[in-house]
């Protein structure tokens, strides 16, 4: 607690940053998201091997035992239904973790639930369900634009140098909006003005330029539709239906804005018990198919492979995976050929989802500084 500062209490490193990234409700506002019913229970079944398997890193060569240990605060492989592996080098697995920007995910998976109650219609304009967005650049702007990081949008994040480090940058302003980021005389009190406020660069559907600036607006369609609080939604739709083993939580702001892009918290088992609901063993951990297949489906087949290679964000997520995926779409980071698709997180949290083979591997991590 003495060591919290809010300019750089997420880059601070080691375990200064940790006790922050397992602690978020002592530093920060957090809206719960309950748990309910008995809990899933999941078949633990260790598989060795995974942990001597070796594999070429930054930092040479090591077996997967050797990486988790240097790196990662946990991690958990669940196939077919059953953990096969899973260790805790600097975390409890009862901890609650920040999702960083796997949190993502949740917002594209709400809208695609929306959507296949015909509530959303995701080629509309955004401003279609966001009235008051009318007489603003986000006027005419499509849903998946928006869902598929191309809105064409000031407020960039990952193709801003200074987005991180300048807290009057307008990605700044928005984080600092959120009460994530230090305030200045600049910062706005509402989220939800500052980001409608903002203005157009170029057309929408041009670029991929991944921001979460893009994911708030995804957050906020979700709201404005169901009528409903973000955590709220998260609960009812997802949380209360798994058999997650503990409440979730997602950071809200002094005016109730959710940090839909990056600010939820839960277990390591639940962030696995959510990405098996993307496969055909949702009934592990559900009574019924919380995610239908045709949302799986879109995920797998309907991006926009052109669109995908514009971002400079793409060539990164290709040199971690050694290859180049085929898109990235409804908030995912990348979808690959096979059909596997995953998020990441800052600082190297993890969720990866191959549905032909019923396969989620997890992980949380603390980095340093903005690696």
């Amino acid at each position: 607690h003495q060591l919290f500062d809010l300019s750089d209490w997420n880059v601070t490193g080691g375990d200064a940053s940790r006790s922050y990234d397992l602690n978020m409700s002592r530093f920060f506002t957090v809206a719960r998201i309950s748990r309910k019913g008995q809990v899933s229970l999941l078949r633990v079944v260790p598989n060795p091997a995974i942990g001597n398997t070796q594999a070429s890193t930054s930092e040479g060569k090591m077996t997967h035992d050797e990486w988790t240990d240097g790196y990662l605060d946990g991690v958990l492989v669940v196939l077919d239904g059953k953990i096969i592996y899973e260790r805790y080098p600097r975390m409890r697995q009862t901890d609650s973790h920040v999702w960083w920007s796997v949190s993502k995910s949740v917002a594209g998976t709400m809208i695609g639930l929306l959507e296949q109650e015909g509530l959303i219609d995701v080629n509309k304009p955004i401003d279609t369900y966001i009235p008051e967005l009318a007489r603003t650049d986000w006027a005419g702007v499509p849903v998946i634009d928006v869902l598929d990081h191309a809105s064409g949008m000031s407020g960039l994040e990952a193709d801003d140098p200074d987005a991180y480090t300048n807290p009057d940058s307008p990605y700044g302003r928005f984080e600092a909006s959120l009460g994530s980021q230090t305030s200045t005389p600049n910062t706005p009190a509402s989220t939800y003005d500052y980001v409608a406020s903002l203005k157009r660069q170029k057309p929408s559907g041009e670029k991929f330029e991944y921001t979460s600036v893009n994911t708030f607006m995804v957050g906020w369609l979700a709201e404005r539709v169901s009528n409903k609080p973000y955590a709220d939604l998260i609960q009812e739709r997802i949380w209360q239906k798994m058999g997650a083993d503990a409440d979730a939580g997602v950071v809200v702001s002094r005016v109730g804005a959710s940090g839909s892009h990056g600010m939820i918290t839960s277990t390591l088992r639940d962030m696995a018990r959510y990405g098996m609901l993307f496969t055909d063993r949702w009934d592990h951990v559900s009574e019924e198919r919380i995610i239908p297949k045709e949302l799986v489906e879109r995920i797998q087949t309907q991006g926009r492979p052109a669109l995908f290679s514009t971002g400079l964000i793409a060539p990164k997520i290709a040199e971690y995976l050694g290859e180049m995926p085929n898109h990235e779409t409804r908030q995912w980071d990348f979808v690959l050929k096979d059909g596997d698709f995953g998020k990441s997180g800052f600082h190297g949290q993890t969720l990866y989802v191959s549905p032909s083979k019923n396969l989620v591997v997890v992980s949380f991590a603390t980095g340093m500084g903005y690696d």
